[in-house]
């Protein structure tokens, strides 16, 4: 069995759909990403953003779900400051915004750290409380491919 990663079946699932696409970014600019937010950014989500840097800014799936582009991603309080508060989410400059749905009816955050991790949870932001809906990059992008309703 042929490993495909999670950046290729993207591509792979966007492109049977006719959704557009960017081009994958340099590891110069992922480089700079993480220095700029002193973040190490999981192997899932770089793999991604090596492949394909999210949808352009007037593109969404036939969920209404948007990925963004690097160079949109960021830290709650700089993306969503009325969600930022520590009484809304734990640590929130750890949480950075890298999708949405249906034109910010709520958003998907990922914490990155300072370190590597092997749990780098995602969270609904938006409802009354946030929501964890997975471990890990990889994860979601699964429930995303299979089960678009765990994601919403």
């Amino acid at each position: 069995m042929e490993f495909t990663s999670v950046g290729d079946s993207l591509k792979r699932h966007w492109s049977s759909h006719d959704v557009a696409i960017n081009a994958g970014v340099s590891e110069t600019e992922l480089k700079a990403f993480e220095k700029k937010y002193s973040v190490v950014l999981p192997d899932d989500l770089h793999d991604y953003f090596r492949c394909v840097n999210g949808m352009p800014p007037d593109v969404v799936d036939d969920g209404m779900i948007r990925f963004w582009t690097l160079g949109e991603m960021k830290p709650l309080p700089q993306g969503a400051p009325k969600y930022s508060v520590s009484s809304y989410v734990k640590n929130p400059e750890s949480l950075f915004l890298f999708a949405d749905y249906s034109i910010w009816a709520h958003a998907y955050a990922i914490r990155l750290e300072s370190v590597p991790s092997h749990s780098n949870e995602i969270i609904i932001i938006g409802y009354e409380s946030p929501v964890l809906i997975s471990h890990s990059f990889s994860e979601f992008v699964d429930h995303y491919l299979t089960d678009k309703d765990l994601l919403h």
